[in-house]
């Protein structure tokens, strides 16, 4: 008679489980990946947001204000 009721919590608990696993934010990297070469132009520099990998990660900066992602290598564009 309890069989139906532990399959039901258990259902319910894997589950529950499923969409803790879905909404947890994205692990953010501390460390930059490792690269060939450096972007065209620039130099590590700081830790920007980077609109492609939506967090931050390791940037080369540029004068007109624009940086280059290390990870991606999306430029964004500068002061304008």
């Amino acid at each position: 008679m309890t069989y139906p009721y532990f399959l039901a919590v258990l259902v319910l608990a894997a589950a529950g489980i499923t969409w803790a696993v879905r909404l947890a934010p994205p692990r953010v990297t501390a460390e930059p990946t490792t690269v060939d070469e450096a972007p065209v132009g620039g130099e590590l520099c700081e830790m920007a947001y980077c609109g492609a990998c939506k967090r931050e990660q390791y940037s080369a900066m540029h004068e007109d204000g624009s940086h280059t992602c290390w990870t991606c290598r999306t430029t964004t564009a500068g002061d304008q």
